[in-house]
């Protein structure tokens, strides 16, 4: 995983459940540069820290193999 941010900046971060952008990020090991929104956030994305909050609070996300 990348490290941007203060590693400390999840601690202060208050979730209340899994966002679809959160399991994305999740799901792509929290890798900005593989990340859809790379090119516009850079170094200013937060999601990583999110996440960590996230696993720590409610495990894991449930994530669907939904097929169209």
């Amino acid at each position: 995983m990348e490290n941007y941010g203060n590693e400390n900046d999840y601690k202060t971060t208050k979730q209340r459940r899994w966002t679809q952008s959160a399991v994305e990020c999740y799901l792509i090991g929290c890798t900005c540069s593989k990340c859809y929104l790379y090119p516009i956030l850079k170094d200013k994305c937060k999601m990583k820290n999110a996440v960590i909050e996230l696993v720590r609070q409610f495990g894991k996300p449930q994530v669907r193999n939904e097929r169209r």
